[in-house]
């Protein structure tokens, strides 16, 4: 089917087939036996029939049975094969039935006349057959080349990706390709003989309107007709789509319309691909306006700005309004504008592929900028220039930063050349390809010498040379850095080199080289050897010192805990000696005797708590202590337990904040310790007023810290250090009596367990005591 159905009526064209088609040259022969077989056998039946007639027809009408025969032959086979049954029933007639029989003679007129008149009527009869033959070969031929014509016809119509719907001449659906079927919803079955309008449901996109019935157009003005846009095709299954279609009139042979074709396409596809035309177009915008760089479109014959975005405006201060009156070179200074100009002009020349510039321009407050400018030129698809799309940077911040690199450069070149120590860079070869002076000076070797060259090229012995190969390798291989100590020099003369040395990398990481720093440290480490020497013999010294020194202390000690010992047994019996004194004859003893024998007994208790306090602070001093996890608050109940009587004595109150908590302490050492801050705390009350004390803990990270607050006197912030030192009081015995070693037990305890401790006002009155122990951590 060869048609465009937006512009004319359908012209079908099914394939070309003759008129009277020949059979295949392997059928001729085949068709040719059959024609006169059929022609032979025509004329022995009917000789047979006459033959069974004989006795009853007898001599009359001997050739007119066989004008059957003839008829037959020309009904199958043509005028020909008629003819040639006409001889041979002429032949079997004359022979067989025509007396005298088996003779081929005709005796009689009567005979002659009749064998005439069946020549006659049996040519005739040939002829006329012949023509029926004829007419209904043209009729089967005919009708094969309809049905090649509608099966033609029909298998094009449904390969077509377009929908096809043909109507009859009243509008009602005649034939729907698979591609409508699949449009409309509706199978070709359930859709023949129905109205187009029931089938093909059209509404408009916009107000959902229904739209004229496109066939009753076509049929009312017998031209073609098209659908406006934004028409969307609703299916059997309400699913829509937008669609593009048009139809046409099915004319006859007369020019009279028999019915209409309709043909449209899904245009989802078209909808898609122009959304995302103009979603790219959007996207395009929007990366012109907010790019990073600024750019514009230029008119190429005279470089006018066509379109420009913020960024441009920012670079060159010019609003785009200004900037779209303007010409690009008219913003290029002075000394750059004609060479400028005449490079754009070899890029849309084609000389060249593109136009690229690092030049100044002029601000629109009149100060340069140093600007990048890339220019490609946009051409049609015969390669003819149409417009110019510029990209420019202000790249005057980075000249800037380039010249503080190159002054950068000069710098550290300088300090490398002044340095003392040998600095130098190698690539992955080992071929040095830096090296200042210093190391020069070590090679001896000039900078031509030296560069492009191995240091094994240099060495004066052959195994430093491989050693210092193999620290390279070792960093090129591993790329880390690497520090080692390498000799280098002739014998006699080796000098020692600590050298760090790092790989060298590209701007993708991989190492491309390293580079070094060697500094002579001969003369250091003969000084090292030296102070070695010296401490080897000052060790010796210390170690001899120290076991004298230990001796003495294991004599004081034991020393110490004799006198100790010996010091308590008098005490004791002097105050034995003094109670016994005082019961047995205190009524014959004066008052005068009887207040200096109770002296005598509070010194003989005080000189036994100072001998029972030094004895237990040289223990803490000389005990080891192991350290374990200790619930605080076990240890503080013991602690109040066995200060009880001491407490409802003094009249004093204690107060807890439990829980405690957990640390990393001595169970006895930690004991000793809260007691002496207990008692010191209920101890220093002032006069008249009742001891209060208060316990809390606090967390402190890693640490708790564990508080013991009273509303005693107080201590002054000159004296909070020198109150834990050992026998140092701040008050006289009468006033407050103990002997002055509490807070340094309670400061040497602290340390051992690997704590520490302290004093501060306490904001209500009195002091504040606290010691800082290992926190143990919950699991």
């Amino acid at each position: 089917m060869l048609y465009d159905a937006r512009t004319s009526p359908p012209v079908w064209s099914p394939p070309a087939a003759s008129a009277s088609p020949k059979p295949r040259p392997d059928r001729t022969g085949k068709r040719f036996l059959a024609r006169y077989g059929v022609a032979v056998a025509a004329v022995a039946v009917v000789t047979a029939i006459r033959l069974a007639l004989d006795p009853v027809l007898g001599e009359h009408s001997p050739f007119l049975i066989f004008t059957l025969a003839v008829v037959a032959a020309a009904w199958y086979g043509g005028l020909r094969a008629a003819l040639f049954a006409m001889a041979l029933a002429a032949l079997s007639s004359a022979f067989f039935v025509v007396p005298p029989k088996f003779v081929l003679v005709l005796p009689t007129t009567s005979a002659q006349a009749q064998f005439t008149l069946f020549l006659c009527t049996a040519t005739g009869l040939s002829y006329l057959m012949d023509s029926l033959h004829r007419a209904r070969i043209r009729a089967e031929v005919t009708e094969q080349k309809a049905r090649a014509s509608e099966e033609w016809l029909r298998v094009t119509l449904r390969s077509i990706g377009d929908g096809v719907i043909a109507t009859d001449e009243v509008g009602r659906v005649a034939f729907m390709n698979p591609s409508a079927e699949q449009l409309t919803g509706w199978s070709a079955a359930d859709a023949i003989d129905r109205p187009l309008g029931d089938v093909f449901r059209i509404v408009g996109e916009a107000d959902r309107d229904p739209m004229e019935d496109p066939v009753a157009r076509v049929l009312r003005d017998g031209s073609v007709v098209g659908l406006a846009n934004h028409t969307v095709l609703v299916a059997r299954d309400d699913k829509e789509y937008p669609i593009a279609d048009s139809g046409a009139p099915i004319l006859d042979d007369t020019g009279r319309i028999r019915g209409v074709v309709l043909v449209f396409q899904d245009g989802t596809a078209e909808r898609e691909a122009a959304r995302r035309l103009a979603a790219s177009e959007a996207e395009f915008r929007e990366a012109f306006e907010r790019a990073g760089v600024g750019e514009a479109q230029v008119e190429l014959s005279t470089g006018r700005f066509l379109r420009v975005n913020h960024m441009l405006s920012e670079i060159t201060g010019c609003t785009a309004d200004e900037l779209t009156h303007m010409t690009f070179p008219e913003l290029t200074h002075p000394d750059n504008r004609t060479a400028d100009w005449k490079r754009f002009q070899a890029a849309v020349r084609g000389e060249c592929p593109m136009f690229e510039s690092d030049t100044r321009y002029i601000h629109k407050d009149g100060r340069e900028i140093q600007v990048r400018v890339t220019a490609t030129i946009l051409r049609d698809a015969e390669g003819e220039p149409q417009r110019a799309m510029l990209v420019f940077q202000d790249v005057t911040e980075r000249a800037k930063a380039e010249e503080a690199l190159r002054e950068g450069k000069a710098l550290l070149r300088a300090v490398t050349d002044a340095t003392s120590d040998l600095i130098y860079a190698k690539d992955l070869a080992g071929r040095l390809t830096l090296a200042n002076p210093a190391t020069l000076h070590v090679l001896g070797r000039t900078e031509e010498e030296a560069i492009g060259n191995r240091d094994v090229d240099f060495a004066p012995q052959p195994e430093q040379g491989r050693w210092i190969a193999e620290i390279d390798q070792r960093v090129l291989t591993t790329g880390r850095e690497v520090r080692e100590e390498e000799d280098f020099g002739p014998p006699g003369a080796v000098r020692t080199y600590s050298t760090t040395k790092a790989p060298l990398r590209d701007e993708h990481g991989a190492v491309v080289g390293l580079v070094g720093v060697s500094r002579d440290i001969t003369d250091r480490k003969q000084a090292e050897e030296e102070v070695r020497r010296l401490n080897a013999e000052l060790e010796l010294r210390v170690d001899e010192r120290t076991r004298a020194l230990s001796e003495a202390n294991a004599e004081l000690e034991a020393f110490s805990y004799t006198i100790a010992h010996d010091l308590r047994a008098p005490v004791r019996n002097m105050h034995s000696l003094a109670d016994a004194l005082v019961e047995d004859h205190a009524e014959e003893l004066s008052p005068d005797a009887r207040d200096y024998t109770q002296r005598i007994v509070a010194a003989a208790v005080r000189m036994d708590d100072l001998i029972k306090d030094l004895l237990a602070y040289a223990r803490l001093a000389r005990e080891a202590i192991r350290l374990d996890p200790l619930d605080l608050d076990a240890v503080l109940t013991d602690v109040l337990g066995q200060m009880r009587p001491e407490i409802r004595e003094r009249g004093a109150e204690v107060s807890v904040a439990w829980p405690l908590g957990r640390a990393v302490a001595q169970r006895t050492t930690l004991g000793q310790v809260v007691t002496n801050l207990l008692d010191n705390a209920i101890k220093f009350a002032e006069a008249g007023k009742k001891a209060v004390a208060h316990v809390r803990s606090e967390d402190r990270g890693d640490r708790v810290r564990l508080w013991v607050e009273d509303n005693g006197i107080g201590v002054e912030p000159e004296h909070r250090e020198r109150i834990f030192r050992v026998f140092e009081r701040l008050h006289a015995q009468e006033a407050y009596p103990g002997t002055g070693i509490g807070l340094a037990i309670v400061r040497k305890g602290a340390e051992r367990m690997g704590g520490s401790c302290g004093v501060e006002e306490n904001p209500g009155g009195g002091s504040r005591f606290w010691v800082e122990l290992p926190k143990q951590e919950n699991t």
